[in-house]
């Protein structure tokens, strides 16, 4: 007799820690269980259009500013998975909101994690601390403004421990995945196959619409930068110039930041849009040039595509440093970019035939790693 499950998914409003989990929540649905999904209201249609039912956060005026929503939905969320979470079968939390497992074990249930970026220990977010500019991974460059942190979080969210690293190792849930292939995760022996799960990118029946390639007759280098991390027109310029007499066609994602107008005249073997379906790009591109997002990075190893990858911040130096180690591209620091220093690394990566061999290796791996059937189908043995 089939037994059906309600689960209960949190998760915090930046793009890069939920898309991936958004085809989980669709694949549970689809092998015929309930999910709900907490997350703040600017998610509401994109949950909905899983087929999980939306639950907003608690306490969480619409009029607030993009930064200020940030910081308060740590608290939101935790409120409102506090408040509904004692009815549900699980708990599934992405590794960004904290509280997660201490919360579970609050409310008496079972509690799986994902990881959008590595799996994270001491060693990696050391990494990233060191690494990551002036974002959020900066705190752990500071002891004591770390130690402070660590100490008002555990008050505020009742955790187990008064040290974030310490929080996320020695508080784990039973069963963690990540969004990667083992071949690709840091440290990758510190992390034992029992309770961490690899199972690469999130890419399963998206629907991204159509795009037309018809015009596109030679080698494309797709360009994207992300949504959070944009930089400004002054970078799209530099690649105008890098390539605009280059026998490639180049495809350039410039989101809503920067608009056509600021990047002057636009040569014939460019093609500019706001928004591009990048799974579809990818599989017909011959280089990526990124900055080195988790989600893409793993996407372009899932269809074979070498990379380019320009980091801004966070995680993504050491995404772009395991990129160049790995052989799968080239890391180039943003400060010394320039127009002839982009077109020479994007020939050296074109023309050397090492990129593509490992990458082949990597994307068979990533191909066959599961997906988020593969954490359905695990949580759901796991509850059963």
């Amino acid at each position: 007799m089939f037994n059906q499950r309600k689960i209960l998914m949190v998760n915090l409003p930046f793009s890069g820690h939920t898309n991936p989990t958004l085809e989980l929540a669709k694949t549970f649905v689809s092998l015929g269980h309930k999910v709900d999904y907490v997350h703040s209201p600017d998610w509401k249609k994109k949950i909905e259009k899983t087929g999980a039912d939306f639950i907003p956060y608690d306490g969480y005026p619409a009029t607030l500013s993009p930064s200020k929503k940030e910081i308060k939905s740590w608290w939101a969320a935790y409120r409102t998975v506090k408040r509904v979470g004692k009815e549900y079968d699980c708990l599934i939390y992405e590794m960004l909101f904290l509280p997660g497992k201490s919360l579970a074990d609050q409310l008496g249930i079972p509690v799986f994690r994902l990881f959008s970026t590595f799996t994270l220990n001491e060693k990696v977010l050391n990494d990233f601390g060191k690494t990551g500019g002036w974002y959020m991974t900066s705190l752990f460059r500071y002891p004591l403004l770390y130690s402070l942190v660590s100490n008002f979080l555990k008050r505020k969210f009742n955790l187990r421990y008064g040290d974030i690293a310490k929080e996320m190792v020695d508080n784990a849930p039973k069963l963690n995945f990540t969004y990667t292939i083992k071949e690709f995760q840091i440290y990758p022996d510190d992390f034992d196959d029992k309770h961490y799960k690899y199972v690469g990118p999130a890419v399963e029946s998206r629907d991204e619409g159509n795009f037309d390639f018809t015009k596109m007759d030679k080698p494309i280098i797709y360009i994207s930068l992300g949504t959070l991390l944009n930089t400004s027109a002054k970078f799209f310029r530099k690649c105008i110039k890098a390539f605009q007499n280059q026998p490639v066609s180049v495809i350039m994602s410039i989101e809503n930041i920067v608009t056509k107008e600021q990047l002057g005249k636009i040569p014939d073997n460019f093609f500019i849009y706001t928004f591009v379906p990048q799974l579809k790009v990818l599989q017909n591109a011959s280089l990526f040039i990124t900055h080195g997002g988790m989600n893409s990075v793993n996407e372009a190893l899932f269809y074979g595509v070498p990379m380019l990858v320009i980091p801004i911040g966070n995680d993504q130096p050491t995404v772009a440093r395991q990129v160049e180690i790995l052989h799968l591209g080239k890391y180039m620091d943003r400060k010394n970019l320039d127009a002839r220093s982009l077109q020479t690394a994007s020939a050296e990566i074109l023309g050397n035939n090492i990129y593509k061999d490992v990458l082949k290796q990597f994307q068979v791996k990533s191909q066959s790693a599961g997906g988020n059937m593969k954490i359905a189908q695990q949580i759901l043995a796991e509850l059963n």
